[in-house]
């Protein structure tokens, strides 16, 4: 059973709880307003703050960092012919077992 909840009214505020109260919102407020005014790029704006903040930044996981194709071991590669990437399933990478089940869907919806 839940407790009852006390009645705000009959709680005394002192003039200190008050004054704690305001300068607390007053705080969270100008806070903020400073992470708004600040911390967001506006468009259109060329300063070094918002571009570096967008600069470079992509959607999804991030890529591996690899020096060159060769990093994968030969028995760990995309078993299509010229494929140097990583197998991610079915002996195939990422892009190709992508490719391979849209082939499938698009073969099952016309047949």
């Amino acid at each position: 059973m839940a407790r009852p909840r006390k009645e705000l009214s009959t709680v005394p505020l002192t003039p200190a709880m008050v004054n704690w109260a305001e300068a607390l919102g007053d705080a969270i407020g100008r806070g903020m307003l400073r992470a708004l005014n600040d911390g967001m790029p506006r468009l259109g704006s060329t300063s070094p703050s918002s571009t570096a903040l967008t600069a470079g930044r992509r959607r999804g996981r991030p890529p591996k960092v690899m020096a060159g194709a060769s990093l994968v071991s030969l028995d760990r590669r995309c078993t299509m012919e010229g494929c140097s990437r990583e197998q991610r399933s079915k002996g195939l990478c990422s892009a190709h077992y992508q490719a391979e089940r849209r082939r499938q869907i698009s073969g099952s919806k016309s047949a």
